[in-house]
């Protein structure tokens, strides 16, 4: 992978990131919209501000926060489709997957990468 290549796959796995809480925004309010705010569990709300949180980490290329990212992802679908028994949605969420593991591998390929550029560009100035 290289550079560029590297920066597309992490700019899509943000903007992935974002249709996502866009996507879980809606439907918390569509969920919302049978009673009150105050009806709609507080992980709904709690999970929008998490997601936010690792998308910015991804947009400024943090290793961590893909990782964490994709990990919380695909756990979080998994815990849904087993204790909620709904299996709606897995192709979708597959697609999201993909795309936010592509994100890891252009980060750890965008740190790779630079730090190669670091260590050819260094000038050595010793004695």
């Amino acid at each position: 992978m290289n550079l560029e290549q590297a920066n597309a796959s992490i700019r899509i796995a943000w903007k992935m990131s974002l249709v996502s809480i866009l996507i879980t925004a809606m439907l918390t309010l569509v969920y919302a919209s049978g009673g009150s705010l105050a009806m709609v569990d507080w992980w709904n709300w709690l999970d929008i501000v998490l997601m936010f949180a690792l998308t910015y980490g991804v947009y400024k290329k943090h290793r961590a926060s893909t990782v964490t990212l994709f990990a919380y992802y695909v756990v979080s679908k998994i815990y849904f489709w087993i204790f909620y028994g709904v299996f709606l949605g897995i192709p979708i969420a597959a697609i999201f997957a993909y795309f936010f593991f592509r994100g890891i591998q252009g980060v750890f390929a965008y740190h790779r990468l630079a730090n190669e550029y670091e260590e050819d560009t260094a000038v050595n100035y010793s004695i």
